[in-house]
This record gives C-alpha cells, structure tokens and sequence, in this order.
C-alpha cells in the first residue's frame, strides 16, 4: 500500500512555469522571494495553489515535519543540496534560486568516501602524540587542500577572505545550535571544499596564513560537529580531526582543546566512557597549557557527564566545581569562538541536569542525585534564550528523564510530550537519540495513559 507521500508524488500536478517569474505571495513578486532562498514563502505559495504538505514533502524530497517547520517560519533552508532539490522538484530554473553556476555539493562534499580515523587502531595515541607536539604522519592527509572545482578562489588570501570564512562559522554554528546539524550540514560541507581550496593560495602575510588556518580550523569543527548531530559520528571525527591538524600547524592551542572536546562528545554519546576520559584528559593539558580559562572550565565539566557515567560520584562533584570556578574568572573577550556557547546563564545547568541524570541512572545514586537532575534541568530550560532552541529540546528531555528516575510519571509524561514537541522542530539525530534512551526509562510505566502516549510518539519518531 503506498504511503501519503508515494501517494502524494505520483498524482500531484506539475506547477505551472509561470509561476516562477510572475507569481505574487501577499503583495510580493515570488520571484523576489526565490532569489532570496526564502523557501518559507515559495511553500505558502504553493500551498494558496493547492498543494498539500504531502505533496510539497514529495516534491522537495523533505520529511513532512521539516516542510511543517519551514512553513511554520521555525527553520530556514541553507543547504546548497537542499535547495538544487527544491529547484528541480517543482521545476524552478536554479538559476531563479541563486544555484544555478555553482558545482553541486554531491560533486564537491567527500561525505561518501570520508576516512573514519576513529576506525584506525592506534587513533587517540595518535592524538596523544598531537596533543604534545608536531602532527603524527599518520594524521595528514585529512585536510583537502586542492583546489575544488569551483569559480572565485583568489590567488592571493587576504584579511578580507579571513573575515569571510569566520563569518560564515559563526552563521552556521548559530544555525545548528538553534535548528539542529540537519539544517547547515550540507551547506557548511560545501562551503568547507571551496575554502580549503584557499589553503593552496598566496597568503598576503604570514599573519594572514596563521589567521585564516584557524578560521579554517574552527569550520571544520562547525561540519564534524553537524555531522555528529546528523548522527554520522565517523564523518565527524574526520572533520574534527582536519580541524585538529590545521590548529596544529599554527600551534592554536585553544582550538586544539576544542577538537579534543568534541571529539570526545562523539565518543560519550556511543556510550565510551573510558575512551571519553581519555580524549577530554588530553584535550585539558592543552587548555591547561593554552591559559584559557574558558576552554579549561568546559572540559572540566564534561569530564564531570564522564564519570557520571562510571558511576564516579566524588569525581563528578570535584569536576564541576573545577568548572564553576574556572568559570567564575574568564575574561569573556578571551574566550574562543567554538567555547562562547558556555557562558550562556543556562548552560552549565544544562550539562549538569545530563550529568545528574546520568549519574542518578546507577541505583545507588538514584535518590540523591535524580532531584539535583531535574532541579538543574528544570532551571536551564526556563532561562535558555533565542538561538538556544536545540539545547532547550535537550534540557526538556532531561527533565523527563529526571522525573522518570525520581518515579513521577505524571510530570514525566508532560516534560516528555514538550520534549518530543520539540525535538519535531528540530533537525537533530542527537535529540532522537536521546529521547530514545528516556524512552527506555519510561517503559516500566508503560500502563501509565500519559507515559505510554510518549513511548507512542518517540517509537513513531524512530520509525520515521
């Protein structure tokens, strides 16, 4: 039997042509609003000329939820790739879009054939040996400096180019944080083969080469960070062990402790807590070595969800208050771009509620530490502000996973229901994941109306 989508791309009537150029959405030309890649508007267009969600889902080759949420105005379009679908989908020239004379990101984004050097023997004592000193042979070759095949590489790298490539990190690192990796992976992927195209470029000055290597490295932080979102964990260490390299040459050390963090992030979330240890250690001589405070305090408290996870409870207490009071003497004009998210007021709430949660999951820990759990959970989802949305999903999921340890079904019915709310909005794996393991918390109270509504919905979301 077909599904509604099937349904909906075999029988859905082809837009007329026409549209494209004379088309008019509330008083606007469409055409203006094409140009402007303001997917929003073209699907509210299209949806005024009878077009279901379903069928817009068919023809973009988007999930029904995401097409909602671009609707709804809660995500933008980024993707290079998603956008040459749109195009061809509903038979916009690309041009119409502002795609048409670039090389497409499936000619350009590796992601296929990208070497995992998390599934090389040997990988963290190679990081070890870069932790200390120069790059281990073994580690180069994971950044592309060949010039991709694209128009507009400068032959000389200025100051200007620099500023470019920090700003369109610091535009996608907002993107992910407040819609998840699903919504700038491809694009930040694309952007990464035409700027490492630079690195095969004149530099201006030799400060100028130093510069623009560590805007570079910080970008490929941003990919193998959404790549881990995405759930494409190998994808991720190959992008954050580029970065690594590159922070490397230039002696960046606040940038290398950022690789070793998020390295480590994608080995706690497959469940590798001893591995984690060990990347988060290394990554703290060099923060320690560096002088940034900033970079110190976050390791620190990620070591904390570590020994959480060992059911270490002494550690985790010596491990935040490291990072409080680490925390409570940066100079916030020190701190580096891939560290700026944990100032944010909710923030270190925030890790703390995962970290309770997770301590709280070992029996001998449960009544102590799963009130701590959903009294930090609870106060970072209440203060998290504008551009923290996926964060906020996270901190939702962690209630409900408070008060499924605490045994309080029926607030963890409603924090589960907003959690999955949420996690809807939010193009993110992560969250999926998570919601996942709450959901095998809840299952002892699967009689319960309200919990078993949640494991409906989470089982519904996996399926999907």
């Amino acid at each position: 039997m077909a599904t509604a989508t099937e349904y909906a791309a075999r029988h859905v009537a082809r837009p007329d042509p026409q549209w494209w150029t004379s088309g008019v959405h509330e008083g606007r030309p469409l055409r203006d609003s094409l140009a402007e890649q303001d997917i929003r508007t073209l699907f509210l267009f299209l949806r005024d000329h009878g077009y279901s969600r379903s069928a817009l889902a068919a023809a973009s080759g988007l999930a029904e939820t995401r097409v909602r949420s671009i609707s709804q105005g809660k995500q933008m379009v980024t993707s290079y790739d998603v956008l040459v679908r749109i195009a061809d989908g509903f038979g916009i020239d690309r041009g119409l879009l502002g795609v048409g004379s670039h090389a497409t990101s499936r000619e350009t984004n590796c992601d296929g054939r990208l070497r995992d050097p998390g599934a090389v023997p040997g990988f963290v004592g190679s990081l070890a040996a870069l932790a200390v000193g120069p790059v281990p042979a073994e580690l180069n070759g994971y950044v592309d400096a060949k010039h991709p095949n694209a128009s507009g590489l400068p032959a000389r790298v200025t100051a200007a180019h620099v500023d470019l490539v920090r700003a369109v990190r610091d535009e996608h690192r907002q993107i992910d944080a407040a819609h998840g990796g699903g919504s700038c992976r491809d694009s930040a992927v694309s952007y990464l083969a035409f700027a490492s195209g630079m690195l095969a470029s004149r530099f201006e000055t030799e400060q100028t080469e130093a510069d623009f290597k560590a805007a570079l490295s910080d970008m490929y932080q941003v990919a193998g960070w959404a790549s881990h979102d995405l759930g494409d964990h190998g994808a991720a260490r190959h992008y954050l062990t580029a970065g690594l390299v590159l922070a490397r040459e230039i002696n960046e050390l606040a940038l290398i402790a950022g690789g070793f963090y998020r390295l480590g992030r994608v080995s706690i979330h497959k469940g590798r807590a001893q591995e984690t240890l060990r990347l988060w250690q290394l990554g703290q001589i060099v923060a320690q070595d560096s002088g940034n405070l900033a970079a110190v305090a976050v390791l620190h408290a990620n070591e904390a969800w570590a020994y959480a996870m060992l059911g270490a409870a002494d550690r985790v207490s010596d491990s935040l208050a490291r990072a409080q009071d680490e925390l409570g003497r940066v100079d916030e004009g020190t701190v580096p771009a891939w560290a700026r998210f944990f100032l944010a007021p909710a923030d270190l709430d925030g890790i703390s509620g995962v970290i309770y949660a997770s301590l709280a999951s070992h029996s001998e820990h449960r009544i102590r530490f799963a009130p701590r759990a959903i009294e930090h959970a609870e106060r970072s989802y209440t203060i998290r502000g504008v551009g923290e949305e996926r964060s906020r999903t996270f901190d939702a999921i962690s209630l409900a996973t408070g008060y499924l340890l605490d045994a309080q079904p029926d607030r963890a019915a409603a924090a589960g229901h907003l959690a999955v709310d949420m996690a809807l909005a939010t193009d993110s794996v992560r969250a999926a994941d998570r919601l996942q393991a709450m959901a095998s918390l809840a299952r002892p109270y699967s009689a319960h109306d309200g919990v078993s509504g949640v494991l409906e919905r989470v089982g519904a979301l996996a399926g999907g």
